[in-house]
């Protein structure tokens, strides 16, 4: 594993003005630095560089935190908390030189774990083990394994603060959190250059990427597009014929080709125009009539193939022999990012204005003749579309002027904007943008540039996005990369993304990888959490309390269980508001999901809970 070379930090040095500036991957690591104004002043002292690895940002952490507490002053303890404390710190010194932290993989989302399944300890349960408090480590392992220090409630855990000399705020503080537990595949060690767009072919699952690279990492010439096949040397990316000499925005199969657009003038030894067809039987590059700049979206709409980009017109429909221009001076400004068909229009999103006489930005719509409005808009760009539960939702960039909006849906005949930065708790969304969208198994995948936690893990550039009409919006990490995620594709239960990356945590990867089983089929109410159903103790281990709260105007019901396969486990008719339920010993431990089901067959709440070994 990468070790991080810590430097030795000038206290004296750091003037008052460094106040509150504290690098952004350490409110990641943990959003008690917001609390902390002493640890402030030592944390502007750290450069946030971009290729440390997840772990040396815990540790980071980490060290900095047990040189402020050391600072602190300590003059109400007595010398035998003094002393603890500064033995305690000691042993947070070797824990974090160490840098071996915990692992939840008992749940399919990120949690955090006190103890996970190697013994590893979290730092406060280190801590505790190292006071000779092993018991009470392994009491709040077992009643509060994935609960947040604030919320344990494990009797002893305030009295052990109180004897070793420390505050439950700090012990908050102290614990970091972690990055998401998910295998990644480099993909026969990738690529030599960042990856725009990928597609995979239906009919074979072969996967495409396009990009600006020029070869594989194993020394295959691949000219701005690729195919990932296994050869006779194994699994490696081939290039197809001599490639193209630029840059590749856009792929898009259809009929047993492939089209390919984005900034070059030869494909194969033909001379082209940002546009570009591979016959995938003959093997032949072919001309595509010509595009006078960018392409950077290709699509079929109504059986035929149409561009975007900032080409004159900015969309232009293929007529089998030139481009026609559909748009004819109806948009203007930077140019279309993207192109989505849903509700038989083309829709059409980017950075542009509408020549409507009324200020409508960003989207527009083509009914296959005519130009036309899509509600008024999102505040900000528009860099790709995804249908989610028959809704268009759109990927933008995050800040634009005045305007915040980093995910959109259009909603009653205009765009509400569904995503914006935000900080709740331990919970946080911020970055430049979000460039591509993924519905998959009644899940909404996003990637982009940006950095999120839920709980106490943290990851950026790609995530699960849940939104559930504003009563709870959530980010939950998938993964922690050193640069902008900009396409992915599903592929079984994996995707594969590509971007600007070189590495994930300590994997290398090289502009493309595979992240696996991270799109399984759970039940699509198990995201639409209802305030009218509460479930304690949860995680639990042979037993639940249900509330169905004052909402429900309906006792009879019957309540449903699945597990996260989707598989249900048990079913019960109920006649009373508040019940008790006793669950199988023989159910494993995780995630499972809970209905409460009307008699006309309505899912008038639902929830999840977490069942411990």
């Amino acid at each position: 594993m990468k070790k991080l070379l810590f430097a030795v930090f000038l206290f004296s040095s750091i003037s008052s003005s460094a106040y509150r500036i504290i690098p952004a991957k350490l409110i990641e690591v943990n959003s008690e630095w917001k609390n902390n104004t002493d640890g402030q002043i030592l944390a502007a002292s750290v450069n946030s560089i971009s290729n440390r690895i997840f772990t040396d940002w815990i540790a980071m952490h980490l060290m900095l935190v047990e040189q402020t507490l050391r600072q602190r002053p300590v003059e109400n303890l007595s010398v035998r908390q003094k002393e603890k404390r500064q033995c305690l710190l000691n042993e947070l010194n070797s824990y974090w030189h160490a840098s071996v932290f915990p692992v939840n993989d008992y749940l399919s989302y990120k949690n955090p774990v006190f103890i996970d399944r190697k013994g590893t300890h979290c730092a406060v349960g280190y801590l505790m083990q190292q006071s000779g408090a092993e018991w009470l480590a392994r009491i709040i392992d077992a009643d509060n394994k994935f609960v947040f220090i604030k919320n344990i409630k494990t009797n002893g855990v305030t009295e052990w603060a109180f004897e070793n000399g420390f505050t439950l705020d700090e012990l908050a503080w102290i614990q970091p959190a972690y990055p998401p537990q998910f295998s990644v595949d480099d993909m026969a060690g990738g690529l030599n250059g960042s990856v725009k767009t990928l597609a995979v072919d239906s009919s074979t699952q072969l996967i495409y990427a396009g990009g600006s690279f020029t070869a594989s990492t194993k020394g295959n010439p691949c000219n701005g597009v690729s195919v990932y096949i296994n050869g006779i040397n194994g699994w490696d990316w081939i290039g197809l014929g001599n490639g193209l000499n630029g840059t590749v925005n856009a792929l898009l199969i259809y009929n047993n080709k492939l089209y390919a657009g984005g900034e070059f003038t030869t494909a194969g030894s033909v001379s082209v125009s940002n546009i570009a067809v591979y016959d995938l039987t003959t093997q032949q590059w072919q001309a595509m009539g010509g595009l006078d700049s960018i392409v950077y979206a290709l699509t079929i709409f109504n059986n035929e193939i149409y561009a975007g980009g900032k080409f004159s017109g900015f969309v232009s429909k293929w007529m089998g022999s030139q481009w026609q221009d559909v748009t004819q001076g109806f948009l203007y400004g930077q140019g279309v990012r993207t192109l989505e068909v849903w509700d038989n229009t083309l829709v059409i999103g980017g950075s542009f204005e509408l020549a409507t006489g009324a200020i409508r930005k960003n989207v527009a719509s083509f009914d296959g003749i005519y130009m036309g409005t899509l509600g008024m808009g999102t505040v900000t760009p528009v860099n790709d579309f995804e249908i989610f539960r028959d809704t268009i939702y759109a990927a933008c960039d995050v800040v634009d002027g005045m305007d915040t909006c980093a995910i959109a849906r259009f909603v009653n005949f205009d765009w509400e904007v569904v995503l914006k930065p935000f900080t709740m708790g331990l919970d946080n969304f911020d970055g430049p943008s979000i460039n591509y969208l993924l519905s998959s198994n009644d899940r909404l995948f996003c990637a982009g540039n940006f950095s999120c936690s839920s709980g106490l893990f943290y990851g950026n550039n790609l995530m699960e996005f849940r939104y559930d009409a504003g009563i709870q919006t959530t980010c939950s990490p998938l993964l922690v990369v050193n640069n902008v995620i900009r396409t992915m594709i599903p592929v079984t239960n994996n995707i594969v993304f590509g971007g600007d990356f070189s590495y994930a945590l300590s994997d290398t990867l090289n502009y493309v990888g595979e992240l696996f089983n991270v799109i399984t089929d759970i039940p699509a109410t198990s995201y639409n959490f209802s305030t009218s159903l509460s479930v304690y103790p949860n995680p639990t281990n042979n037993w639940i309390r249900i509330n169905l709260n004052d909402r429900v105007s309906e006792i009879e019901c019957m309540i449903k269980i699945f597990d996260q396969t989707g598989r249900e486990i048990l079913r019960r008719r109920i006649t009373t508001p508040d019940f008790t339920v006793e669950l199988s010993s023989n159910l494993a431990g995780g995630l499972y999901f809970i209905q409460v089901i009307d008699r006309e067959g309505v899912i008038i709440g639902s929830n999840r809970i977490i069942l411990t070994p």
